[in-house]
Formats: structure tokens, C-alpha cells, sequence
């Protein structure tokens, strides 16, 4: 049986849809097993409950439809979200389809309209399910991806060897094309497997990737979405590229050990103070010979190293924690909200609000 939460504050819409003679007791059938009246308290259903169906009213207290649906996405929630809301506006219907939401029905919705619902719905767990009972066993999967391979991408982020990129490609390519009908029945469940292998190899080395990037973010793959062998292959291809550019953008190798535990250290600690003579009094070394290190050894200025994990910071900040833009300035040590502003535009290409404002609206991975 299917787990149905309602989200709706208005108790006579909520009677409504609770009264409907569709709630059923069939192994595919769904219950309405839990109700919510505002966002905060939905979230913490969520967080503590696995439930299979979402319905959800839009103008909610406290936390939107909008902000719960971009959270219950952000922590890979429930697959089949619904909205049936009061508000009837295309610029809430499209965020909300961009987001992952399954429907969107404007009140008063019919008894026939929820039957159809709930059979679509059911059709697509139908889904879920199918896939995860083809999942194979760990040894099979190994058998098809080994360690070796594992590593040979790491260690082309580790040498920044873009062409790493074109060889996992390239593997998938021929994981879809000819796979091995013994070893992989769903081959886009191998694939999820090496890219999720890659993932935590990396995760594994280097403990400041998360600080940017969280590793939830990559266990992410929308089923009902991608249906074809290309669908997967781009889909995996464009999720390695975009960590591949941002632990690319960080990641620095240094012939000198005193240079590598300084900026190891900056990567895990983004938030505090990493002017030079900070760096310089935490290692107990003179400012001037560390300055003098990073000009002889290092590609980079020190200044713009503090600059990107600064602003590669500001930006897990913006999207990961919701933060405003004069909260991330605080967070981050700046004290002029136009100077930040300056920098993170001539860093990142977007200003912050730009930068917001495309990933809240034009979500893709």
C-alpha cells in the first residue's frame, strides 16, 4: 500500500479530499496515512517518515510549497509530489515542474481527477520498483567496473585531465550498447553504481569536497525523466563535469609539505579568517617567508586562492543553505556587501542575486 501525506491548511479542503471514496486497502492502492496543516510541520514528517505520495497546497505557513518542494528535492524526498492549490499562476506551475513536481490541479479538485491521479502515480512507483528489484549484486557490478577503473578517473581530477571526462563517456557508451545480459539487466543501475563509486573514492580523499558540494547531491537520478540509453549517458556525463570543474577550480598540488597543509587547512576551514598573517601565526611561521613560499612555489597568488574558496563556499551557502546574500557576507568574513558583490561577479561570472536566481529557476545538475 501506498504512504499518501496531504499538506493543507484549510480544514474544509482537507475533509474534501480525505472524504473521497479513493483511498483504498489494494497491494497498488494508496492511504492517506499522515496530514499537515503548515511547511515546517510537513518537513519534519518527512524527515522521519517515508511516505510515497506528497499532496501539497502552495500558500502555506511558515514554508511555502515552493521551499518544500525545493528541500524534499535537495534531500531526495518522495518521487511523486502533487500540487492542488488556490494559486493559479504559470511562474509557480513551471518552478514547481522544474523542481520535480508530478501535477499541479487549481481547487476545488474532482473525485475523477484524484482517481486519475492516483493511477498515474501508482503506474510510476511501478517504476521505482521494477528498477530497484534489478539492481545486481555488489560482485556483479564489480565484475563489470573494477577499482582500477574507479581510480583511473580519480586520478585524472587529481592530474586535471579533462580528457577523463571523454573516457567515462565513452565506458558508459559501451555499458549501454553492449552490455553483458548475464552480468547487467539494468544497465543504468551499473552506471549509477561506478558514477556513486567515483563519487565516494573522492569524497573518501579529499573530506573538503563536501564543504562545497554535498555528497547527497549526487545520488540524485530522476527515473521518471530519463528513458533512454543517451538520457543516462549525458545525465552521468554532465553531474562528473560539473565536479569535475569544481574540484578542479580548488583542488592544488604543492612541492613544499608547509604549502599543502596551509591551503589543506583553507579548504576546510572556507569560513574564518585566511589572510596571510592568520595563516601564518595558526602554522607558527613568519608572514613573510609563507608569502615568499607561495610566490616561488606556487601557480597561484595566495590572494586568489583565499578568493575561491571563498566564493566557491558562498556559493554551496546560497543554494545548500538557503542563506541571504548579507548572511553569506557575514559568514564569510567580508564587511562591505558591494565589495563581496564585485569580487563573487569577477570570480563566479554571475553577481550573487544573478547566480540565486538561475539555480533557483533553471534547476539542472
Amino acid at each position: 500500500m501506498y504512504k499518501t501525506l496531504i499538506i493543507e491548511p484549510q480544514e474544509f479542503s482537507l475533509r474534501l479530499l480525505q472524504n473521497y471514496p479513493i483511498w483504498g486497502e489494494g497491494d497498488n492502492d494508496f492511504c492517506c496515512s499522515k496530514t499537515a496543516s503548515n511547511g515546517e510541520e510537513a518537513l519534519e514528517l518527512l524527515n522521519t517518515e517515508h511516505f510515497d505520495l506528497v499532496l501539497t497546497e502552495i500558500n502555506l505557513p511558515f514554508l511555502d510549497g515552493l521551499q518544500l518542494l525545493k528541500k524534499i528535492h535537495k534531500d531526495n524526498q518522495p518521487p511523486i509530489i502533487v500540487f492542488i492549490s488556490d494559486i493559479v499562476s504559470f511562474s509557480y506551475a513551471r518552478e514547481g515542474f522544474i523542481y520535480g513536481v508530478f501535477d499541479y490541479f487549481p481547487k476545488p479538485v474532482s473525485q475523477d481527477s484524484m482517481k486519475d491521479l492516483l493511477a498515474r502515480a501508482a503506474k510510476e512507483l511501478e517504476k521505482y520498483k521494477n528498477i530497484a528489484s534489478q539492481i545486481p549484486s555488489q560482485s556483479k557490478r564489480q565484475s563489470y567496473f573494477s577499482q582500477m577503473q574507479v581510480l583511473h578517473i580519480v586520478n585524472g581530477f587529481i592530474s586535471n585531465n579533462i580528457n577523463i571526462l571523454s573516457e567515462f563517456k565513452e565506458l558508459l557508451f559501451k555499458l549501454y550498447v553492449k552490455p553483458n545480459a548475464t552480468l547487467v539487466p539494468a544497465p543504468d543501475i551499473v552506471a549509477n553504481q561506478f558514477y556513486l563509486d567515483i563519487v565516494d573514492e573522492l569524497y573518501s580523499k579529499f573530506e573538503w569536497l563536501t564543504l562545497y558540494l554535498p555528497q547527497d547531491f549526487h545520488k540524485k537520478i530522476d527515473y521518471l525523466v530519463l528513458t533512454k540509453a543517451d538520457d543516462y549517458i549525458d545525465f552521468y556525463h554532465r553531474k562528473l563535469t560539473q565536479l569535475y570543474r569544481l574540484f578542479t577550480s580548488l583542488f592544488r598540488t604543492f612541492p613544499d609539505k608547509t604549502l599543502h597543509n596551509v591551503y589543506n587547512y583553507m579548504l576546510l576551514h572556507p569560513e574564518e579568517d585566511l589572510k596571510l598573517k592568520s595563516m601564518a601565526d595558526r602554522f607558527y611561521i613568519n608572514h613573510t617567508y609563507l608569502s615568499n613560499l607561495f610566490s616561488k612555489k606556487s601557480l597561484d597568488r595566495f590572494s586568489q586562492l583565499v578568493t575561491m574558496i571563498k566564493m566557491k563556499r558562498a556559493e554551496y551557502l546560497f543554494i545548500y543553505e538557503e542563506l541571504s546574500i548579507i548572511d553569506v557576507v557575514f559568514h564569510l568574513g567580508y564587511k562591505d556587501v558591494n565589495y563581496f558583490t564585485r569580487i563573487y561577479k569577477t570570480t563566479i561570472g554571475k553577481s550573487p542575486s544573478e547566480y540565486i536566481h538561475s539555480n533557483n529557476t533553471n534547476y539542472s545538475i
